[in-house]
């Protein structure tokens, strides 16, 4: 039976430019690789814990995995939404939902869509 949760993969044909985009635009931490710094590397908060791991989809030859999305956790949305338009990112509106997250969505550079949510 499944013991436990080990990673999301993305396959993508600019995982170099989307590792950068997760690592420098929204600081997710690396944790790992798995072959060198544009292939199989795990990002995440903790280690041992589930990692988004992105893969080069050319270098794997497999096709590029479908649009997924990723809800991430801040402690302030107000000041990471400022800290990424000051790095040229484009948001939705936020918006604060009756069952307590106050939430902002974007893309990254293969379309996944990013969730950035304060919990209450």
């Amino acid at each position: 039976m499944i013991t436990g949760y080990y990673c999301t993969n993305i396959f993508s044909e600019q995982a170099k430019e989307l590792i950068a985009f997760y690592r420098e635009i929204l600081d997710i931490p690396f944790i790992k690789t798995d072959d060198d710094n544009s292939n199989g590397v795990y990002l995440g908060f903790i280690e041992n814990a589930p990692t988004l791991c992105i893969w080069d989809c050319k270098k794997c030859n497999v096709p590029p995995t479908g649009h997924q999305s990723f809800v991430f956790q801040t402690n302030t949305l107000d000041l990471t939404m400022e800290c990424l338009k000051e790095k040229g990112i484009s948001l939705s509106e936020a918006i604060r939902y009756d069952w307590g997250t106050y939430e902002v969505r974007l893309n990254d550079l293969d379309g996944n869509e990013v969730v950035l949510a304060e919990f209450a």
